[in-house]
C-alpha cells in the first residue's frame, strides 16, 4: 500500500507530462493559428508545470522512504526548507496564472464583449433596416402582396390592390382568394392552393381575377410557405397588359393586317388539324383564289386603292361563306377558302361559284367604280391530298388550268393537271439544257409589200433543233419558256441572233429590210430592255429603224404602266414597234392610242374568213381595222395569207404588207438569204418591166 501511495505521484508526473507534451506539440504544429485558446493553454501550461515539480517533489520523497530510492534522498528532502518549495512552486503559479489572467484575459474578453456588443447592435440594425424595407417593399409595390392563412384568408394585402383589382385591402382582409377568382380559373387555382397548404414551395401559375369595375385581370403568382410563422406569403404580377401584347403578337402572326382574315400561317395550322398529317384526314375542301385585273387597279389607281378594294373583297367572300366555311388570305391578291368536313366537291364548287359571282358586282370605292373577277382552283381532302402542302398543291394547279382558260371561272383538280404540271417541269428542265447545248435556231418569215410583191421584212421565229424529236416550231415549247427563268436570257439571244443576221444580210448589197422580234414578258419585267436594244444594235451595226419591237397584248395588259416608258424611250431612239396578233384582246382599241406604235399585225384568225364565199361580215372586219389603222397613221400587216385571193382582197383594202405560207414558209437563214436574193432578182425585173 505504502508503495503504491508513493507510485501514484509518478503517475500523476506521467500524465502531466503527457498534457505538457500535447499543448506543446500542438503549438509547434501550428503556431500562428493557435487561436483565442492561446492563454487558456498558456494557463494550462503553468498550471501542468506547477504539477510535475509537486508531484516529482513528492514522488521522489516518499520512493525513498520506502525502498524505491536511497534513503538520502529523503533526508535531502525533508529538510523543512525544501518542504515549503512546492508550495512556493503552487503560489508563484497562482500567481503567474492570476497575473496573466488580469493582463491577456481581462482586456481581451472585455474587448470581444465589445465586439459582440457591436456585432449584436449591427445585426439589430440590420433587423431593423430588413423590417424597413419590408415594409416598404409591402407599401410601395406595384405587385400584389398577400399574407394569408393556411385555409387562404387574406390578413394583409399591399395598397397595391387599389390599383390592381379596385379594392382597398380592407375590403379584402377576412375574405377568401377564391372569392375573387375568374369562374373559369376557380379548380385549377383551388388545386394550387392545396398544393400550397401541404407547405410545399408553390408553383408559379397564373389566374384571372375579376376587377371591381368589372375587367378581367390576369395575375402571374408565387408563393412560399413560412412554417414558423405559419403564414403564406404570395407575390402576384399584373400580367393583363403583358397579355394584351401577347394577344397584339399573336394576331401578327396569325391573322393578315390588312383584311383581317387568317392568313398563311393560320391556314398551314388550321388544315394540318384537319388533315391530322394524313392518318386520319377529315374530308375538307380547299379553294385558292386569285383576282383578275387586280394589278390593273393598283397600278393605275394606286395601292392605297388596291388596298381597299382588298378589303371589301374580304367582306364579300366572307358574307358569301357564312358559318360554314372560313376564309384566308395568302398574301397579294390572293384568297383560300377551307370547308371542314366537305368532301362534296358539288357543293363546293357551288359555294365558289358564288363567291365568283359576287366578287364580278361592282365595287365602290371612293367614287371610283371598279369591276374586277376572280379564277379559282378546287381540291378536295384526301381524294386529292390528305397532306397540307400536297392539298394546297393541288389546289394551285387547278386555279393554274383556270387562268388558262381566260380566267373569270373555277376549275377542280384533276390528276392530269399534275401530270401536265410534271410535263411543264421536265420541259422546263430540258430548255435550260438546250440553251446550254446551243440548240435553239432563229428561222425568218418573209413579209412582202403587198402593192409590188417586194420583201421588205422578216419576223425572227425561234425554233428547236430537239436531238430526238427534230426542228420543233415555238408553239411546242413557248408558252413554258415564257415562264421559265432564262426567258430573259433567251429573249437577249433572239435580240442579238436576229440583228447580227440583218446586218450581214445589208452588208451583203440584199435588200435593206427590217427584222421583227418578239419579246417575252420577261423582258418587260426586267428594267434593261432599252439597254438590251442598244447593245444589240450596237454590237450588229444595224440601223435602229430597221428594227422592229413586236408586242402582244397579254404582255401590254400585264405590264401597261412599265411599259408605256421603255417603249417611248426606244421608239425615240428610231426603233418601230409593231402590236402583234391585233384583234383578239379587249382592250387593243384603246391600247393604239396609248403606245407609241407604228404598225398592227392583223390576226391570222380574220384573214382565213377571207375567201370567195366570205359574208360582208367576214371582211367588215379586216376592212375596219385597215381604215382605223391608216386612220391613226399606222401601217398594217396582215399574217397568216395562204391563198392568192386572199392576198387580192387585202390589196384591194389597201393593206400595207403581208405574210403567210402564200409567199414563205419560215425558213433558215441560209434558205432566207437565197429567197433574198431570188427576190432582188424578181424586184429588179419587175422594175425593168
Amino acid at each position: 500500500m505504502k508503495l503504491a501511495a508513493a507510485l501514484i505521484y509518478w503517475a500523476i508526473v506521467a500524465l502531466w507530462l503527457a498534457v505538457l507534451s500535447t499543448v506543446l506539440l500542438s503549438y509547434l504544429r501550428n503556431p500562428r493559428n493557435f487561436g483565442a485558446t492561446r492563454l487558456l493553454l498558456l494557463v494550462l501550461a503553468v498550471d501542468t508545470a506547477r504539477n510535475i515539480v509537486e508531484n516529482l517533489y513528492f514522488g521522489l520523497f516518499f520512493g525513498s522512504q520506502y525502498g524505491l530510492f536511497p534513503g538520502a534522498i529523503a533526508e535531502v528532502l525533508g529538510n523543512p526548507g525544501l518542504l515549503i518549495l512546492p508550495k512556493v512552486v503552487n503560489v508563484g503559479a497562482a500567481c503567474l496564472v492570476l497575473g496573466l489572467l488580469l493582463r491577456r484575459w481581462l482586456p481581451q474578453t472585455l474587448a470581444e464583449r465589445a465586439h459582440i456588443d457591436d456585432a449584436m447592435r449591427q445585426t439589430s440594425d440590420a433587423l431593423r433596416q430588413e423590417s424597413e424595407e419590408r415594409r416598404r417593399l409591402f407599401e410601395t409595390s406595384l405587385d400584389l402582396i398577400l399574407i394569408t392563412d393556411k385555409k387562404g384568408r387574406f390578413l394583409r394585402v399591399s395598397p397595391s390592390c387599389r390599383t390592381i383589382l379596385g379594392y382597398a385591402p380592407e375590403d379584402l382582409i377576412g375574405h377568401n382568394g377564391t372569392e375573387f377568382v375568374h369562374p373559369d380559373d376557380l379548380e385549377s387555382t383551388r388545386a394550387e392552393m392545396r398544393l400550397a397548404r401541404s407547405g410545399r414551395h408553390m408553383r408559379n401559375f397564373e389566374t384571372r381575377y375579376a376587377h371591381r369595375d368589372g375587367h378581367v385581370v390576369t395575375l402571374a403568382w408565387s408563393g412560399v410557405w413560412s412554417e414558423p410563422e405559419q403564414r403564406h406569403f404570395f407575390i402576384g404580377r399584373d400580367m393583363t397588359e403583358h397579355k394584351l401584347v401577347e394577344e397584339k403578337l399573336r394576331q401578327l402572326a396569325h391573322y393578315d393586317q390588312l383584311t383581317g382574315l387568317p392568313n398563311r400561317v393560320s391556314l398551314r395550322h388550321e388544315l394540318a388539324e384537319l388533315l391530322a398529317d394524313g392518318a386520319c384526314a377529315r374530308p375538307t375542301s380547299i379553294a385558292l383564289f386569285d383576282l383578275d385585273g387586280f394589278k390593273d387597279i393598283n397600278d393605275t389607281l394606286g395601292h392605297s386603292m388596291g388596298d381597299r378594294l382588298l378589303q371589301e373583297v374580304a367582306v364579300r367572300l366572307e358574307a358569301v361563306a357564312g358559318g360554314g366555311a372560313r376564309v384566308y388570305r395568302l398574301g397579294g391578291d390572293e384568297f383560300v377558302l377551307v370547308i371542314a368536313d366537305c368532301g362534296d366537291p358539288t357543293f363546293a364548287a357551288g359555294l365558289v361559284q358564288a363567291m365568283l359571282d359576287k366578287l364580278t358586282e361592282r365595287f365602290e370605292i371612293h367614287d371610283h367604280r371598279l369591276f374586277i373577277g376572280a379564277s379559282a382552283g378546287i381540291a378536295v381532302a384526301p381524294a386529292d391530298g390528305a397532306h397540307v402542302d400536297e392539298l394546297i398543291s393541288n389546289a394551285d394547279l387547278a386555279l393554274y388550268d383556270a387562268k388558262a382558260a381566260g380566267g373569270h371561272t373555277y376549275r377542280l383538280f384533276l390528276p392530269v393537271l399534275r401530270a401536265k404540271a410534271q410535263a411543264r417541269r421536265e420541259l422546263d428542265s430540258e430548255l435550260r439544257r438546250a440553251f446550254t447545248a446551243g440548240e435553239f435556231a432563229i428561222h425568218f418569215q418573209p413579209q412582202l409589200r403587198l402593192s409590188d410583191g417586194v420583201v421588205v421584212g422578216a419576223e425572227a421565229l425561234l425554233r428547236w433543233n430537239h436531238p430526238e424529236r427534230g426542228l420543233l416550231g415555238a408553239g411546242a415549247f413557248i408558252e413554258t419558256l415564257a415562264e421559265s427563268p432564262i426567258a430573259l436570257d433567251v429573249g437577249r439571244w433572239i435580240l442579238h441572233a436576229a440583228c447580227r443576221h440583218a446586218a450581214s444580210w445589208r452588208a451583203q448589197g440584199l435588200a435593206p429590210i427590217r427584222i421583227g422580234v418578239n419579246l417575252f414578258p420577261a423582258q418587260f419585267r426586267d428594267t434593261t430592255i432599252v439597254g438590251d436594244v442598244e447593245e444589240a444594235l450596237k454590237a450588229s451595226g444595224l440601223p435602229a429603224d430597221a428594227l422592229e419591237i413586236e408586242i402582244t397584248e397579254n404582255i401590254a395588259l400585264g405590264h401597261d404602266e412599265k411599259m408605256l416608258a421603255p417603249l417611248r424611250a426606244l421608239r425615240d431612239r428610231g426603233v418601230e414597234l409593231a402590236f402583234d396578233d391585233f384583234g383578239t384582246g379587249y382592250a387593243s382599241l384603246s391600247y393604239l392610242t396609248r403606245y407609241p406604235l407604228t404598225r398592227i399585225k392583223i390576226d391570222q384568225s380574220f384573214v382565213r374568213k377571207i375567201t370567195a364565199a366570205s359574208t360582208p361580215e367576214d371582211t367588215a372586219i379586216v376592212r375596219s381595222l385597215i381604215v382605223m389603222a391608216h386612220n391613226l397613221g399606222l401601217k398594217v400587216i396582215a399574217e397568216g395569207i395562204e391563198t392568192a385571193e386572199q392576198a387580192a382582197l387585202l390589196r384591194g383594202e389597201q393593206c400595207d404588207e403581208g405574210q403567210g405560207f402564200l409567199y414563205a414558209r419560215p425558213l433558215s437563214a441560209i434558205d432566207f438569204e437565197a429567197y433574198l436574193r431570188g427576190n432582188l432578182a424578181y424586184a429588179g425585173q419587175r422594175k425593168s418591166a
